[in-house]
């Protein structure tokens, strides 16, 4: 059996026992959908781990409860709102399964699932069948559970770590040391922020390109100077740096797309007499806005930089000409 479903199961019964009367194996048995041994399992395992189980005999049955005086209350109290916005998590953390994130997230809505009434956790689970979450591009981190695991450790702890990382040039990994700051998960795609002490800089590594992870017994301090939100906010995506004025004219068809969009903590929208629009923003990497834009075809026009307007003409010219090899070649 899944360890999620167990969990569950154990967290059910100990709400069951924690009423004054009791429940007999034969009640338990019947609430739980298990069997008899099971129950005596599960029960053994409560008390190993602290649980204070006991059973009294009435009218020659066995009933058994948690002790007078314990209580299971949870320290915060969810509203069903809040349990909802949990559940719905597990949607948008989908490209993170296999992960012990993944498997920590499950277990918690199991053991949410497990306090709820049947009626409140059946609605839960009928949502499933109303809105759905999906992402574009997903990542596969089922082999990187246990380097996620070490690096959960190292963030929180701030332990130096030993990580080996693979590129696009070296597909065998090359070995860094670094000082891991935090994870950040964008566009489904989770990436450590740490610093680098090859390179002596702050630098990104994305988690599926680390195929190996071991802690040092050596602690790092944060500078007290680094933010976090200041130091990505350059970033259009991923690569941050020194930011410069990006403009693009957005045609009449595409202007509404954009308006209800915020791509950029820093964008700025002005509208035009013909219904096209004229969007600035102010970003540090041109190829990402690049290969951004591409995807507008003639609909975007770069006003300036005159550099991005270059790149993407050659990148265009690049396009169509390997499109005219290919139809040769058949």
């Amino acid at each position: 059996m899944p360890r999620n479903n167990q969990v569950a199961r154990q967290w059910t019964l100990i709400r069951l026992l924690s009423g004054r009367v009791g429940r007999t194996l034969a009640q338990l048995q019947a609430e739980l959908g298990v069997g008899k041994r099971t129950v005596q399992r599960d029960i053994a395992v409560l008390e190993e781990v602290g649980f204070p189980i006991t059973s009294e005999e009435r009218d020659g049955t066995g009933f058994w409860h948690l002790m007078d005086g314990f209580h299971i209350e949870a320290p915060v109290s969810l509203t069903l709102t809040e349990q909802m916005a949990l559940y719905f998590s597990r949607g948008l953390l989908q490209p993170l399964q296999g992960t012990p994130v993944y498997d920590a997230l499950q277990s918690a809505l199991q053991k949410i699932g497990a306090t709820l009434p049947p009626q409140s956790f059946q609605f839960l689970r009928g949502l499933d069948n109303a809105i759905s979450v999906q992402g574009l591009g997903s990542k596969d981190y089922s082999r990187s559970k246990e380097a996620i695991k070490v690096l959960t450790h190292s963030v929180f702890h701030k332990f130096t770590t030993l990580i080996k990382h693979k590129t696009v040039r070296f597909e065998r990994g090359i070995e860094r040391e670094v000082d891991p700051y935090r994870f950040w998960y964008v566009n489904n795609g989770m990436y450590l922020v740490a610093h680098d002490h090859r390179s002596h800089e702050l630098r990104l590594f994305a988690v599926e390109r680390i195929t190996a992870a071991k802690a040092t017994n050596r602690r790092f301090e944060i500078p007290a100077e680094f933010n976090f939100e200041e130091f990505t906010k350059s970033a259009f995506s991923l690569i941050w740096g020194k930011p410069q004025d990006v403009k693009i004219r957005f045609s009449k068809e595409q202007a509404p797309y954009i308006r209800e969009r915020t791509w950029h903590p820093t964008q700025m929208v002005k509208e035009s007499d013909d219904g096209s629009i004229d969007f600035t923003m102010n970003v540090a990497d041109l190829w990402e806005v690049k290969r951004w834009l591409i995807g507008f075809g003639s609909d975007a026009e770069v006003l300036e930089p005159e550099q991005l307007r270059k790149d993407i003409e050659l990148e265009c010219v690049r396009v169509v000409r390997r499109s005219k090899e290919g139809r040769v070649d058949s």
